[in-house]
């Protein structure tokens, strides 16, 4: 009996990621068992959804022409039983919660090697879920604490960047009181006694990372 092909998506803004993608995914399947097609634009991604079925996408969020969850939003909303898989460089804890929340079939990071793309696709493609063991520990991490907001991120960035309180309530254009007010909100969430072991817990959990 013959087995029903799988039609893959793969969307990348860059052209030579996009042949190494396809390459990989072809012999996740092999006896011909998948058609692939790609694209580096969201908007073509669109395009491509629109005119055919699709089982199965490999998304990158870093588009130059369109935001990569609007456009993951935008293909669920075409095919409500496509499979996602973020394939990203974002590996910070905030990214991968978004990407929880947001009920993605597969979290990748750009680091994982071929062996391990394979095994997500034919994964994911047997109905289950499947994160790398890095975006698992995020969450498990988050999971710990009580996640910052955006703002309390931004501040907390600033406060890795040594930052005073009236410089960062003048470059986010609030009042003093309000960033001694996200402050204390973060080491409460967090669990710290002072602005330095804030951060270092900070960069432990993966809300800050060190460039």
């Amino acid at each position: 009996m013959k087995k029903e092909t799988l039609n893959i998506l793969i969307v990348d803004d860059h052209d030579i990621v996009v042949r190494g993608m396809s390459q990989i995914v072809a012999d996740a399947f092999p006896h011909g068992t998948s058609e692939i097609a790609t694209t580096t634009s969201g908007q073509q991604a669109i395009e491509i959804a629109s005119q055919k079925k699709l089982d199965i996408c490999l998304l990158d969020i870093e588009l130059p022409d369109t935001d990569g969850m609007a456009l993951f939003r935008k293909l669920r909303k075409i095919h409500p039983l496509l499979k996602v898989i973020i394939n990203t460089i974002h590996e910070e804890i905030w990214y991968v919660k978004e990407f929880e929340e947001a009920n993605v079939d597969g979290i990748l990071f750009k680091s994982v090697n071929a062996e391990e793309i394979k095994k997500a696709v034919r994964t994911v493609a047997k109905g289950e879920k499947y994160y790398c063991r890095h975006a698992k520990k995020l969450l498990q991490i988050a999971t710990e604490y009580k996640a910052p907001t955006p703002k309390e991120l931004k501040i907390l960035q600033l406060l890795a960047c040594g930052k005073s309180t009236e410089e960062m309530a003048r470059l986010l254009g609030v009042t003093v009181n309000t960033i001694e007010s996200h402050r204390r909100h973060l080491l409460d969430k967090i669990g710290a006694r002072n602005v330095a072991e804030l951060i270092m817990k900070a960069i432990k959990a993966g809300f800050l990372t060190i460039n």
